[in-house]
């Protein structure tokens, strides 16, 4: 019979024959595996909304620096040597660009509610997809909801400063008028006030009351913007309140989880304090010192 043991030797085991093939470098994902690109349920639809959103932001950016310069075109109101008509027409101007811009960023906000709602039915209130359009749609919502009432804001400084002006106008003519008074005279446009005591060769109080009654013309104006966009703020405000009960759910919800996790974070201390307390533990770190560590 022939040894051989020597030829046993010589052949290495499967161990080792692994090994060889890790330490020469050879790619077994490459060889024996195939990568797959996993794909999420509504990846796509994720993808859309977000490029809606970064584009409406974008709108929403912009709607700003609109109504920034109609907050800086209402302070020339005041301090400015040009002609009113011109600032009146660049104010008008520039309303009449927010309104156009906020009507159709709110027609878009809509759509994207529409898709939240639908997302609901279709997956679940709480599914991930739907959380995260829910997501987007708030922040939205709440930016344009923070840009339109800039707007608004700005709105209502000019039409104090109308009415500074024509406080101002009345002092020339010798008058007093307070507050209350004036919102009286707008609102019935009675300025005979003004007229019965003018002197017929007064030129400077003929020209106080044409810059009172051009004053008047201004308000009137901004009171007939302000109704044209009346409807956009109160469906705004709609959806802000609804959303207003999303967001204490959930913040509740937050808030519970918290609490959760609080009283989960307490149980594992009194555990770990049970533990160092276990006789048994006690009586085998006396016996092996060495392992208490």
């Amino acid at each position: 019979m022939r040894d051989r043991l020597v030829e046993l030797g010589g052949v290495p085991t499967k161990e080792h024959r692994e090994e060889d093939q890790v330490d020469s470098g050879e790619d077994v994902d490459s060889g024996e595996f195939e990568q797959h690109a996993v794909v999420f349920e509504g990846e796509d639809v994720m993808e859309e909304v977000l490029r809606e959103a970064q584009s409406i932001q974008k709108e929403i950016t912009q709607l700003r620096v609109e109504v920034k310069k109609l907050g800086k075109q209402n302070t020339r109101f005041l301090t400015s040597v040009r002609r009113m008509s011109s600032i009146k027409r660049d104010s008008n101007s520039i309303a009449r660009n927010i309104k156009t811009k906020g009507e159709k960023l709110y027609a878009r906000i809509q759509k994207m509610d529409k898709l939240c709602k639908d997302l609901e039915e279709k997956h679940g209130a709480h599914s991930a997809l739907t959380r995260m359009v829910r997501g987007q749609f708030i922040s939205i919502t709440g930016s344009f909801h923070e840009a339109m009432n800039e707007y608004n804001c700005a709105e209502m400084v000019q039409r104090d400063n109308c009415k500074t002006r024509i406080q101002r106008q009345a002092e020339i003519m010798g008058k007093e008028v307070t507050g209350d008074q004036i919102e009286e005279m707008i609102e019935t446009g009675k300025w005979n006030v003004f007229s019965d005591d003018l002197l017929t060769d007064g030129r400077t109080a003929r020209s106080a009351l044409n810059e009172i009654e051009n004053r008047h013309k201004e308000l009137l104006e901004l009171e007939s913007r302000i109704r044209d966009i009346h409807d956009l703020f109160f469906q705004l405000a709609l959806l802000v309140e609804e959303q207003g009960l999303m967001v204490n759910n959930i913040e509740a919800n937050v808030h519970a989880t918290q609490d959760f996790v609080a009283k989960a974070a307490a149980k594992i201390g009194e555990a770990v304090r049970y533990q160092k307390k276990n006789p048994c533990r006690q009586l085998f770190c006396c016996c092996f010192p060495c392992c208490n560590k």
